[in-house]
């Protein structure tokens, strides 16, 4: 995926520059009128929220958002990524599936966010983008350009749940919070592998026939 600039958002990337089917961020709390508009250009009809409604802030901009809770309880604040990506396939399919079907039924394109925009937006653009065709190695390539964008945004927020943490804790929370490393999402392309691959697994979790191929033909054969 290529990373854009789009005015009040952060960690923003897209399919393509023009008409992309799909587009991930931060939090849009902050997106501007100009950031909106240039969200309408690019063909952007739905705003996918993956967080808690604990954590939604205001909503400014005239986009309509979908919401699906993603873990349906409280984010973690500590815990190790691999753990929470295998908790979230195993035990939250029905609401990954949800969040992949509003990609799919997308009038244009979706843009689909988190907090951070790297674990839960990570997760639900993984298993969209595998079911459309795109490789184990491209969503690998583009899950870990999210780190650079999302450490100076989260960076206090992280420093502030790690203090006073021994090393290893620290460090943990810190890798948590702000790391988009490899072998994590590896890790989890490994798990849906493991339950089927993606298209089975969106299916076996409520995923409809007219969305799979809804999905498949916004990607047309490019990642």
């Amino acid at each position: 995926m290529l990373a854009i600039d789009i005015d009040g958002l952060f960690n923003v990337r897209a399919t393509r520059a023009r008409a992309p089917w799909l587009v991930r961020s931060g939090a849009p709390e902050a997106l501007t009128d100009a950031g909106a508009a240039a969200l309408a250009e690019l063909g952007v009809s739905v705003i996918l929220d993956l967080r808690e409604p604990s954590e939604h802030g205001p909503v400014r901009h005239g986009i309509p958002v979908r919401s699906v809770p993603l873990y349906g309880t409280e984010p973690p604040a500590t815990g190790g990524l691999e753990a929470i990506y295998e908790h979230l396939l195993r035990e939250r399919g029905d609401a990954l599936a949800r969040a992949v079907g509003v990609v799919a039924e997308a009038d244009g394109a979706a843009l689909v966010h988190c907090t951070a925009g790297k674990d839960r937006t990570g997760l639900v653009v993984a298993l969209a983008r595998r079911a459309a065709g795109a490789t184990a190695d491209e969503i690998v390539a583009d899950y870990v350009l999210s780190a650079p964008h999302v450490r100076p945004i989260r960076a206090a927020h992280a420093e502030l749940i790690a203090q006073g943490l021994p090393g290893a804790d620290r460090a943990g929370v810190l890798r948590l919070h702000l790391e988009s490393p490899p072998e994590a999402i590896a890790h989890a392309l490994a798990v849906i592998d493991e339950l089927g691959g993606a298209e089975r697994y969106l299916r076996d979790h409520g995923l409809r026939d007219e969305q799979m191929t809804a999905l498949r033909r916004k990607n047309g054969g490019a990642a």
